[in-house]
């Protein structure tokens, strides 16, 4: 015979998992809207920034509200601001993706591009560490290839921007994650955004940029 406090603990399990399950649910939802929305790519004439990110699902903006609250929508949103200039976003990344699909897939299609990126962005690694068949030494290989690949100034996640993720603390790493209590929520990519948008300003990029610059 189960004790109340049993009964309980079983009934609050049986509502996490529920809670669980509908929140991986939504988040496969936005695999396929996300990448949807990012396909749908738009060339914005010769007066645009073209800002290119690669990555997997957190370059997707998965586990965000919407597509608008993921990283790299924000950071072309500030970037615009700052610059006074229209930004396309030409997003190459894929959700599930690993180091190497990023050299066998992604890199492949940013080479392929018609017009020069005014900024690139990576992150990736998470997939690295939970998918079978992966190791350091793959990763690190992987790596290697991909920085030797992008552009000079291309901004690159650590894995995945780890001291921002750690900083949050044992359960305040909850408050920045999504209903799969895996990818980051809108309050989770505010963080991602803001921490590459100090490494982007701190960089001066931003100023060769701007609308001025680019009537010269």
């Amino acid at each position: 015979m189960r004790t109340p406090l049993a009964a309980l603990a079983v009934a609050a399990g049986a509502v996490a998992l529920v809670s669980f399950l509908r929140g991986r649910a939504e988040i496969n939802r936005h695999v396929d809207a996300y990448r949807a929305h990012w396909e749908e790519r738009v060339d914005g004439g010769d007066s645009v920034l073209h800002y290119v990110a690669l990555g997997d699902s957190a370059a997707q903006g998965v586990g965000a509200s919407s597509v608008a609250h993921g990283y790299v929508a924000l950071l072309a949103r500030r970037i615009a601001e700052r610059t006074g200039r229209e930004v396309v976003v030409t997003n190459l990344s894929v959700s599930g993706a690993t180091s190497a699909d990023v050299v066998r897939d992604q890199l492949p299609l940013l080479r392929d591009l018609h017009f020069t990126p005014d900024l690139v962005t990576l992150d990736i690694g998470a997939n690295d560490v939970v998918f079978p068949g992966h190791t350091p030494s793959t990763f690190e290989a992987n790596l290697d290839v991909i920085l030797e690949a992008l552009p000079e100034g291309a901004f690159v996640a650590d894995v995945p921007l780890h001291t921002v993720t750690r900083e949050t603390g044992t359960f305040g790493y909850h408050r920045y994650t999504a209903r799969d209590l895996f990818h980051p929520n809108d309050l989770g990519y505010e963080g991602w955004a803001d921490t590459f948008w100090a490494t982007i300003e701190a960089s001066g990029v931003l100023t060769g940029l701007g609308a001025a610059a680019s009537n010269r």
